[in-house]
């Protein structure tokens, strides 16, 4: 079963705390992207909430959507639906395979794109495995 992810995106972390990379893969000195399952926490940091899906974390959750299909709801009229490719610490994506859903004042206009970033600032919720048309 999967559930909704509802994400605050205005919140910032002060530029004294500022995250350790948890991934080898790095695009710049100021974004780390999980690109795969096994960069997580060391299990003595991490919550025991994998028992218990309602006491998910929210990155947790996140990470564990890589490889699968994501609908994106963005602030705006526009949505988005792909494959979850990787994600950083400010929820910033890489999607692949996307379809957009925009409304207009003509009603609704779907593109398809090979690939995209997003900015974490722009999310409003995330649905694993979910689509707008289901």
């Amino acid at each position: 079963m999967f559930y909704p992810c509802y994400l605050e995106t205005g919140a910032r972390r002060s530029p004294l705390s500022k995250p350790k990379p948890t991934s080898p893969f790095s695009l710049s000195s100021s974004f780390t992207f999980h690109f795969s399952r096994s960069a997580r926490a060391p299990k003595s940091t991490m919550s025991q909430s994998h028992n218990n899906p309602s006491q998910l974390l929210p990155s947790e959750l996140i990470d564990r959507c890589i490889g699968s299909k994501i609908w994106v709801i963005m602030k705006g009229d526009k949505e988005l639906v792909g494959t979850l490719r990787g994600f950083d610490v400010y929820v910033n994506m890489v999607l692949e395979d996307v379809t957009e859903y925009e409304i207009t004042a003509e009603g609704r206009r779907i593109t398809k794109l090979d690939q995209i970033l997003l900015n974490g600032n722009n999310i409003a919720i995330l649905v694993p495995g979910g689509s707008p048309d289901e």
